[in-house]
């Protein structure tokens, strides 16, 4: 007897579980809460858990974890995990399905949300979309993140429902097959469905969760997106969660269940070819963490405050560099730190810390380099209109001012070049800072 259907306890006794029909009829959370609970008893589940946790442990502790202080980009940081993750947790729930619903046919014509198949995705989704949720939380324990965007929930709320997609599948596959070949299956499967569905697209990718290596800030979620997959998502666990293959219904049920599948499936396909376009829009918001550096105010995104300290150093040691050679036209009154996207509506000096968030050192050569091309003058491949001459001015530029701090920093090499006078220098800033405009 399966213990799903039951446990002998002594020879002739037979204890029930939660949902049989010989069972006292408490209320119905309870349940499925008992329910749930003896699937965490005798499935797999806690090692799927185990696993689920030794992922997401070796995930955050990636690179250096550049993603602290920053809630967005934990949130799509933590789904790089997927493809070590989904496999397992769809072949878990294939083994579970398999062992434990040996004898439970009896079950399957009672409501399909507390079928052994819905109870065992229920179970799945939340012991792993539990730990998933406390990987988070602790990641954001570690350095909390100065704001708060409440559309982080929504970003969380579809990853779950993908974790509860691969568990579904998984006891799809696990009616039909074996423990060990459904499990082996459905890992397969899952693995293939990340391997086809998550990568991004022009319009919605049905498993897409960010999996970033670069900041989140400035951007924010899209509603329409993120809403548009929870919505697909929850269809498909539903669809799976119905098509319960070896058990005999009426006709019209059949053909309801067929239809939500083919109604979910072809959201899906549609969904790809017309859906919203990005799961990010741009917030266009402004660095807050502001400093004196010499004189210049130089505005950090307090996301990326541990760094602060090394830009300051850095930056004073470009400006006074500048100011002891005369080039003071060069030093600007104000440097804002941009988003990874370079998206803004700032104009003026610009730095991106995608290195040093990295766990690379501030540079002083890419500093300079940042200070001194105006981002904001190029198009989306990078390139201005009139690039070959914008580029060598930027590089004339630049090399000046990395000679300048030579002596007081030997480790820093430039370009070479010939070296522009202050008057040629303040020209050619004033130009690249006009996108060129001031010369034609």
């Amino acid at each position: 007897m399966s213990v799903f259907a039951g446990q002998a306890t002594t020879p002739g006794s037979v204890r029930q579980i939660p949902g049989s029909r010989a069972s006292p009829h408490p209320a119905p959370a309870a349940r499925t809460a008992d329910a749930v609970w003896f699937v965490a008893r005798h499935g797999v589940l806690p090692w799927v858990m185990l696993i689920v946790t030794v992922v997401c442990a070796a995930v955050l502790g990636m690179r250096g974890a550049p993603w602290r202080g920053d809630l967005l980009w934990i949130v799509d940081w933590l789904p790089i995990g997927h493809l070590a993750i989904a496999p397992v947790v769809a072949g878990g729930a294939a083994i579970d399905i398999a062992r434990l619903s040996v004898g439970t046919r009896h079950l399957e014509d009672i409501r399909w949300w507390r079928s052994p198949g819905s109870v065992i995705t229920l179970a799945y989704a939340t012991g792993v979309g539990g730990t998933y949720v406390t990987a988070m939380l602790v990641a954001a324990v570690i350095d909390l993140p100065p704001r708060l965007d409440p559309r982080a929930l929504l970003g969380v709320g579809v990853q779950l429902l993908m974790l509860a997609l691969f568990a579904a599948l998984g006891t799809l596959v696990g009616r039909v097959l074996g423990p060990v070949l459904g499990g082996v299956l459905a890992a397969i499967l899952a693995l293939t469905a990340i391997y086809l569905l998550s990568a991004r697209t022009e319009h919605i990718a049905l498993l897409y969760a960010g999996a970033s290596v670069v900041s989140r800030v400035g951007r924010s979620y899209d509603v329409a997106y993120l809403g548009s997959q929870a919505g697909l998502l929850s269809g498909l666990v539903v669809a799976l969660v119905l098509m319960r293959p070896g058990v005999v219904r009426g006709r019209w049920r059949r053909a309801g269940e067929r239809s939500v599948a083919a109604i979910a499936v072809g959201a899906v396909v549609v969904a790809a070819f017309v859906g919203p376009s990005s799961r990010l829009t741009h917030t266009d918001t402004p660095p807050d963490l502001c400093s004196d550096v010499v004189g210049v105010k130089v505005c950090l995104y307090a996301e990326h405050a541990r760094l602060q300290g090394e830009v300051a150093a850095q930056l004073s040691r470009i400006f006074d560099g500048a100011r002891a050679a005369g080039y003071d036209d060069l030093v600007p009154r104000e440097v804002r730190e941009v988003p990874s996207s370079g998206v803004t509506s700032w104009k003026g000096p610009q730095i991106l810390l995608d290195g040093p968030l990295g766990g690379g050192a501030v540079d002083v050569e890419t500093l300079v380099q940042d200070v001194v091309i105006p981002y904001h003058c190029m198009d989306g491949s990078g390139e201005t209109s009139d690039y070959e001459r914008f580029a060598a001015d930027a590089l004339a530029l630049q090399s000046t001012w990395l000679a300048l701090i030579e002596s007081e920093q030997p480790s820093v090499s430039g370009p070479a070049g010939p070296r522009l006078t202050p008057q040629d220098a303040a020209r050619v800033m004033a130009d690249l800072r006009a996108c060129g405009e001031s010369s034609r």
